[in-house]
């Protein structure tokens, strides 16, 4: 075969890989139910406490710093850009000496520190959604209508510290739901089904089902 032909055979090659990677991201990320409310922009509800098993919870009282970051992306199809995004990033410290959890959580909109006793307290305030926005008004205004979908990705301890600082800054942003410059957010067929999600002690990856915009 020449030179030429093996260029032409490898490039047929990678555009079916593509167009099979594109035509799967369905069958390929998990379904599950997140209740939604809308006024001017969709309020989240839904729990994450199967993310919790028996090495989670050892991470969780080994009484070093462990990261649990959540980041909720809404798209209007499976391969374009998301059109908004929200993060909820949680610092979690044991005591050991007391007994208790100690909770830096970040969000777009507040940044606090909270002390709880049980481990109840850290799923009910890093993988417990009630209410929670993602995008502003404006974000739905030109979609109205269409349908949309949540996908959330939610990781113990991205070992890519760069990771774990962008989205810190991202949150820290005054205007944090914008998504212009921001890359490292991705696609959909990029994040769910290519699996690019970085390494971490564990990932837990699911979509909704889709979800009419109010006219």
């Amino acid at each position: 075969m020449t030179r030429k032909w093996s260029w032409l055979a490898a490039a047929f090659t990678w555009l079916a890989c593509l167009s099979m990677v594109a035509a799967q991201p369905l069958g390929h990320v998990p379904v599950r139910a997140i209740s939604v409310a809308w006024g001017s922009q969709p309020l989240l509800n839904f729990s994450e406490r199967d993310f919790v098993d028996a090495g989670v919870v050892a991470k969780l009282q080994s009484g070093l710093p462990q990261t649990i970051a959540t980041r909720i992306y809404v798209y209007t199809d499976f391969d374009r850009d998301p059109v908004a995004i929200s993060a909820v990033s949680c610092r979690v410290v044991y005591d050991l000496w007391e007994g208790g959890y100690r909770i830096e959580r970040q969000t777009e909109t507040s940044d606090r520190t909270l002390s709880v006793k049980a481990l109840e307290g850290v799923i009910a305030h890093c993988l417990t959604f009630q209410n929670h926005s993602v995008g502003t008004p404006a974000t739905y205004r030109n979609i109205r209508g269409s349908d949309v979908y949540f996908a959330v990705v939610t990781e113990l301890n991205p070992l890519s510290q760069d990771a774990v600082q962008r989205i810190r800054r991202w949150l820290a942003r005054p205007a944090g739901n914008e998504l212009n410059g921001n890359a490292f957010f991705g696609t959909f067929v990029s994040i769910f089904v290519g699996r690019k999600l970085g390494p971490a002690d564990k990932t837990l990856s699911f979509r909704s089902p889709a979800v009419g915009v109010p006219p």
